[in-house]
């Protein structure tokens, strides 16, 4: 058993590896999606636990923030991040999906680690789950 919670977890260091080479190489330090008008084939949500461990609560994910080296989930209604402070209402049509490069993304974000709404937890599956979401995201661009 023991062997295949090793397996597990390397398995999700290298998915996570993956999207944050993907987002470098394409020049996104974050990528922020409307889950109300984005067409994915799942919902991206993760079972989140409080860290006393004593409260979950699934959260919805609305994108991800690549920072300092690590991956981070962007927490919708909990991290105050909006598609709408990345256009102008009136003026251009409401985006589906939004990329920022790195140094918009820190600028604009901030530090995770300091703000709310922001988590690096998920099982395998639920981060298989939102790894199909960020590449369907960069196909509603």
């Amino acid at each position: 058993m023991e062997n295949t919670k090793k397996d597990v977890a390397v398995l999700l260091d290298n998915a996570k590896t993956g999207i944050m080479e993907n987002m470098k190489d394409k020049g996104i330090g974050a990528i922020i999606w409307d889950n109300s008008q984005a067409v994915f084939h799942f919902l991206p949500e993760i079972l989140h636990h409080s860290e006393d461990g004593g409260k979950e609560r699934t959260a919805r994910i609305t994108g991800l923030y690549r920072y300092n080296r690590i991956l981070y989930l962007i927490e919708e209604d909990r991290s105050g991040v909006s598609l709408k402070d990345f256009y102008t209402p009136g003026v251009d049509v409401p985006p589906v999906v939004v990329t920022l490069t790195e140094d918009v993304a820190s600028r604009e974000l901030g530090d995770p680690e300091k703000e709310k709404g922001y988590t690096t937890q998920g099982t395998l599956e639920e981060w298989l789950v939102i790894a199909d979401c960020y590449f369907e995201a960069l196909n509603e661009k």
